[in-house]
């Protein structure tokens, strides 16, 4: 949930300046879902299903409404205002008519501060925090042990998942490159990502026999198409890379439970694909401009 995500991270950020949202404001009388003592700022949650993705025009005309009746009820409630955040996980970046109400209603109420907290946001926050905090806050990471126990099955698991989203193939794209030595470095990932491609690239060669070994010979190709072709509707967003590297992890465990065998074997994957030069760029030239 949201809120409570929003909740746990923001006590370790603000810690004791953080009040996340008691029982009688979860009832929603008082519009918060979280407040910052000082300066007071009241967070307002929205989470639309499945990070928005195809959300439908009546949904988001709700979610625009939402906007103007949680920031009207909060300045009503608490009319010491001062700043009101509007959080969302819309994992391709705010629609615009939302932020248009945003905008809307700033010019109308110039005395307070009105800001959105999306992904990049948490994300942001996140790599922030001290590793302690992340872990505890996200769960403890697959380890290097972990990734030195691949388990082919759960690679059979993700993939099977992976094909039952997409619809036809694409052409295939099976002419792997050779991966340059500085592509984790000049498409701009943190460093936390390129230390997980860099665990999973001790499984690359491994995940690469077994698509190869498939009983399609042309299923490696295929794979590989899905990849780059969702690598290029993110690319052609704009969106940053690390964000690009977190819908990659999505799409790829494909709304399964995450677990330490499952997160190795994507993370393995995607090394692979990384090292087949079929997602990022293997081109210094045409990496992403610095976030």
């Amino acid at each position: 949930m949201l809120q409570m995500f929003l909740a746990a991270l923001m006590a370790k950020v603000w810690k004791d300046n953080f009040v996340p949202a008691s029982a009688h404001y979860s009832k929603g009388d008082l519009k918060c879902d979280g407040l910052l003592k000082d300066p007071l700022t009241i967070f307002a949650c929205y989470g639309p299903t499945n990070g928005g993705d195809g959300q439908s025009s009546g949904s988001l005309a709700q979610a625009v409404t939402k906007v103007a009746e949680d920031f009207l009820g909060a300045i009503q409630n608490w009319p010491a205002l001062k700043e009101w955040i509007f959080v969302s996980n819309y994992v391709t970046g705010t629609p615009p008519q939302i932020t248009a109400k945003i905008l809307e209603l700033a010019q109308a109420y110039p005395d307070r501060a009105l800001k959105q907290f999306g992904m990049e946001q948490f994300r942001i926050a996140i790599f922030g925090l001290n590793l302690d905090d992340i872990e505890e806050l996200l769960g403890d990471a697959a380890t290097d042990e972990d990734f030195r126990h691949l388990q082919l099955p759960e690679v059979q698991a993700v993939i099977n998942v992976i094909m039952q989203q997409v619809h036809g193939h694409g052409a295939n794209d099976d002419q792997p490159l050779i991966v340059p030595a500085a592509k984790l470095e000049f498409n701009n990932l943190s460093k936390i990502y390129r230390d997980r491609i860099r665990l999973g690239f001790q499984n690359a060669g491994t995940v690469g026999e077994y698509l190869l070994n498939h009983p399609d010979p042309t299923f490696d190709g295929k794979i590989a198409s899905v990849f780059k072709g969702k690598y290029g509707e993110l690319k052609i967003q704009g969106i940053p890379p690390d964000e690009i590297m977190d819908c990659l992890y999505d799409f790829t465990l494909g709304g399964q439970q995450n677990s330490t065998p499952r997160e190795v074997a994507v993370w393995s994957l995607l090394a692979h694909l990384f090292e087949k030069c079929t997602i990022f760029e293997d081109h210094a030239i045409a990496a992403a401009s610095p976030q």
